[in-house]
């Protein structure tokens, strides 16, 4: 009988631990759902729910946005390829007669290469302006040694 009375006692003994931790739980279960129910219906005018569906929307709108800025940015390094960003100077003496260096060219080019060369030549009786499209990097007209120069210069000016 000692045997059957021990494994009673063993027996209840678990049980009372078990009913303590099922109150001990429960307890806690009871204080997260109080939490939870106060996040949700929140303090001031507000609660959780309304906060996250605006942080939503506002993302919806935000990544909207930022598409539409990508998109922008895409086009405006396309348009940028065609703007004038390189050129190069080079004034000299296109005659021994004339006095300074009065006589020059200038190329002017976008990132692909593209542009014109322009070159004036100054003599005391006349001076002349010559202009020479440049087509990436390369004229279809042949160049003087100073129109080269300056196209070499402003090719490597990688702007």
């Amino acid at each position: 009988m000692l045997l059957g009375e021990n494994l009673f006692l063993l027996l209840l003994i678990i049980q009372i631990i078990g009913v303590i931790i099922l109150l001990v739980i429960g307890w806690r279960l009871r204080n997260l759902i109080w939490q939870y129910r106060r996040l949700l219906t929140g303090k001031g005018e507000i609660n959780l729910e309304e906060v996250l569906m605006r942080l939503g929307d506002r993302t919806k709108r935000l990544e909207e946005s930022l598409s539409r800025v990508e998109e922008e940015l895409e086009k405006n390094r396309e348009e940028a390829c065609r703007y004038l960003q390189r050129w190069s100077l080079l004034r000299y003496k296109a005659f021994a007669n004339t006095g300074g260096e009065q006589s020059f060219s200038l190329v002017v080019l976008d990132r692909k290469g593209d542009g014109v060369v322009l070159s004036s030549i100054y003599g005391r009786e006349e001076s002349r302006v010559y202009a020479k499209a440049i087509k990436n990097g390369k004229s279809s007209y042949p160049l003087s040694e100073e129109e080269q120069q300056v196209l070499a210069r402003a090719l490597s000016n990688k702007s």
